[in-house]
């Protein structure tokens, strides 16, 4: 009898735990959001244009007129056509402005009740009826991610008390990343993209422990607000919901069945809504993008591309070009009839596609380039403070700079690699299915189609953004990409986890040496010369020169300093006079002798392009090493010699990096940013008030 009290006791403590887990999780995973977004100075994303037609669209408008793309932004005033009576400012805030609506979404759903949420919250402050602070925004979406973190909790209520707390820290540590609720501050749709992912993982995982009529119409409403916050999910989002009909297998009574067909064919036709709204000009936008910025880009022979999507070759011209510049930098018209019916009414998405299959290897680097661009949770263009233009926070970002450091997340051929092993272990799993078709279970045919959709959306995820808008702002349209990479680590954790801890040892000293593989480099040879403060100088040769000089660039910073106190011009920077003054005064004059003066290209802004020596457009901006000289031979530029310089461009994946530290090329689109390299190993800009390293660059001659 004591023996079966101890185990009733046991059980119950089991019982509570599996309770109260999920609900404890939620909550705290409440407060952590909180505390990233709003302890200390708030913090969130700025416009990088985008926010132009969420706002418009919900009669939304900025309170100043200050530079709103590098600085976030809290408050903003809503458009109420009675600001006396609460009843009318509530209907008021949730009307559309219907002349400047662009599309519908259901992202839009989220903006008007936070419209809502504020004129209450005004009337009971005594605030000001029109006030809007974007804080309610966030609420709503961090509500969203209670709700999946609550549902995927439920989903481990019964396992090991191990499990539940790798789960939870898991899910804390990665998915409430800053670089991921950053979003949720700001009028962009990745927010919504992201909460119903994690919804939709969330209820399919439910489904297949619990299958139930409640958490199937939560499965197809998350669904829903998916295909809708990015109108490129559409595609994939409909074929999930078309595949999600088999979910009839998990139950036979005929409720359940009823409830899968009725939701399911509910959500198609919403989605089938959501695409034929589109407006022309998104699509030919990005359709552009797609060509002249993807395709034609870095194509040997632009003319034949285009002559191969049926459009005339004179457009060749317009390679490298995005559809948002200035009139005057097109060297056609692209606004004309004459070229909406040349290039719009001609090229499809489905021209973009297969031109992509008849040139697989065109595909295949477009790919490579877009990997190396999913490094970053955040975007890198936008900034994170109210105060500071262009800095980024670091409140928990640990996994932020984690996923950085490892390196494999974003490695290309790591991740081709893996996605390959995981196309042929579904395809393996798939013929075991129609083998063993009559004697499998409905959870086991539940997660063949689960894992057939998981491996399409890594590919649909992966390839889009290049078919659909090129290069064009890639770093950001890789976030759904990234946000999947995520998804896939966290799993393999919790998988490790869940084993036995000899083999969970083995497996984890076996990860940790592969991905020590991606941080081998060979040291590069260093000399010492000349001097600076009383102590030699050691330099890194980086490469010989044509002309038989050496470039050497100092292997630690030699000062921390701005670049300029007002403009971003190498010419005519406080940084450029330092160097070939203060800086090269320390030296002796047998060792100034040795200095041979060189010329460098000096990319200009597009400003200041009346005084190029050469080019025919902004230098386009990449944070790669690798790739952030791309179109530097026709960006504009004039060239500037001096003894001392800093890194150019064309040298950023062969210098090392320990500090952050400034480089030669401004932010092209002003006057009052410049590019660094930060000490994560990317290409960022900043003002250029603000301190960063200082590594000087010199050629001397080789003996």
């Amino acid at each position: 009898m004591e023996k079966s009290g101890c185990l009733e006791e046991k059980t119950d403590k089991n019982i509570l735990r599996s309770r109260l887990f999920p609900a404890i999780g939620a909550v705290i995973v409440f407060i952590v959001c909180m505390c990233v977004l709003y302890l200390g100075e708030p913090v969130g994303l700025s416009d990088n244009g985008d926010f132009r037609r969420v706002l418009l669209t919900n009669n939304i408008e900025y309170k100043d007129s200050e530079n709103h793309y590098y600085l976030f932004k809290q408050d903003y005033k809503m458009k109420l056509e009675n600001k006396d009576n609460l009843g009318a400012a509530l209907i008021s805030a949730w009307q559309t402005n219907e002349e400047e609506e662009i599309y519908k979404s259901p992202h839009f759903l989220i903006i008007k009740l936070s419209k809502v949420m504020n004129v209450i919250a005004n009337k009971v402050s005594s605030r000001p009826l029109e006030d809007y602070n974007i804080i309610y925004v966030a609420l709503l979406y961090i509500c969203m991610l209670c709700v999946a973190a609550f549902v995927i909790f439920t989903f481990f209520d019964d396992s090991k008390l191990k499990t539940q707390i790798v789960v939870f820290a898991v899910f804390i540590f990665i998915f409430c990343d800053a670089g991921y609720l950053l979003y949720f501050n700001s009028f962009y749709g990745e927010p919504l993209q992201y909460t119903s992912l994690m919804m939709l993982i969330a209820f399919g995982l439910l489904i297949y422990k619990r299958p139930g009529v409640p958490k199937v119409i939560g499965f197809f409403i998350a669904l829903y607000f998916f295909a809708g916050s990015k109108l490129a999910n559409i595609a994939y989002s409909l074929i999930v919901a078309l595949l999600a009909i088999l979910m009839i297998i998990m139950r036979k009574d005929k409720k359940f069945r009823i409830g899968v067909i009725v939701s399911s064919v509910l959500c198609i036709v919403n989605i089938i809504g959501l695409y034929v709204q589109i407006p022309d000009w998104m699509d030919n936008d990005t359709t552009y993008q797609a060509v002249f910025l993807g395709i034609t880009k870095n194509s040997d022979d632009p003319a034949r591309d285009l002559r191969e999507l049926g459009v005339d070759e004179k457009y060749a011209v317009l390679a490298g070009t995005h559809a948002y510049m200035d009139e005057d930098e097109y060297p056609i018209d692209i606004k004309s009839e004459k070229f909406k019916k040349d290039f719009y009414d001609k090229v499809t998405k489905f021209d973009i596609a297969t031109f992509y299959l008849k040139h697989p290897i065109r595909l295949f680097d477009e790919t490579l380039h877009a990997i190396e661009n999913s490094a970053y949770i955040r975007p890198p263009v936008v900034g994170n403070s109210t105060t500071v233009p262009m800095e980024f926070t670091n409140k928990w970002s640990g996994w932020s700079k984690l996923r950085v450091a490892l390196k494999f997340p974003y490695e290309p051929w790591f991740v081709l690699f893996a996605f390959l092993a995981i196309t042929f272990y579904m395809i393996f799993m798939n013929v075991l299915y129609v083998h063993n078709h009559k004697t499998e279970t409905p959870q086991r045919k539940y997660m063949i189609y689960a894992v057939d959709i998981l491996v399409l959306g890594l590919w649909v995820n992966l390839l889009l953004p290049i078919i659909c808008n090129g290069e064009a702002d890639i770093a950001k349209h890789m976030f759904l990409f990234t946000n999947c990479i995520d998804i896939l680590l966290a799993l393999g954790i919790v998988v490790l986890a869940g084993m036995k801890f000899r083999n969970g040892i083995k497996v984890a000293v076996a990860a940790a040496l592969f991905a020590g593989i991606f941080h081998i480099s060979i040291p590069k040879k260093t000399v010492t010369f000349g001097e600076l403060y009383g102590e030699p100088i050691k330099w890194e040769i980086v490469r010989k020169n044509d002309d038989g000089t050496l470039l050497l660039v100092t292997k630690e910073c030699v000062g921390f300093m701005p670049f300029d106190d007002n403009s971003n011009s190498w010419e005519e920077s406080e940084l450029r006079a330092w160097l070939n003054s203060e800086f090269l005064s320390e030296f002796s004059a047998k060792d100034r002798k040795q200095i041979v003066t060189t010329k460098n290209k000096n990319f200009l802004t597009y400003d200041e392009r009346g005084r190029a020596e050469g080019g025919n457009h902004a230098h386009y901006w990449n944070f790669t090493p690798n790739l952030v000289y791309d179109m530097g031979e026709t960006a504009y530029h004039n060239f500037v010699e001096d003894e001392v310089f800093i890194p150019t461009l064309s040298v950023m994946d062969d210098i090392g990096v320990k500090d952050a530290y400034w480089v030669m090329c401004p932010y092209t689109s002003n006057t009052y940013m410049s590019r660094f390299m930060n000490s994560d190993g990317f290409i960022l800009h900043t003002d250029v008030k603000n301190e960063k390293g200082v590594r000087a660059a010199i050629c001397i001659k080789e003996d």
